[in-house]
């Protein structure tokens, strides 16, 4: 019985964070955590109210989330937002046609 070696597939990311997020995800999860750590050091510092700093430093970390764990369209949301961005500000006519002038 002949063998076939099939190459793995490598549209798919290996989850390396405990089976559950890739490495690009979980960049995104520590950059959210990152960035409510700083909101909540800088309220705290000039605000002084300890639970509206941890409310606030609360919903600043779940900010990565989205990034990290929501698809749209079989991307990432990261990069669908790219993508849609960079279609936006694309030129929407051809350039190699003139337009019809209109002489007096």
């Amino acid at each position: 019985m002949r063998t076939y070696q099939i190459p793995p597939d490598m549209k798919e990311k290996e989850k390396v964070v405990g089976g559950i997020l890739n490495v690009n995800q979980l960049f995104w999860v520590l950059g959210g955590l990152g960035v409510g750590g700083c909101v909540f050091g800088l309220t705290f510092t000039l605000t002084g109210a300890g639970s509206f700093s941890i409310i606030l430093g609360v919903i600043f970390c779940l900010s990565g989330l989205p990034f990290a764990l929501k698809k749209v369209k079989g991307l990432t949301l990261y990069e669908y937002l790219y993508r849609k961005r960079k279609f936006k500000k694309k030129i929407k006519h051809l350039p190699n046609i003139r337009k019809e002038v209109k002489y007096q």
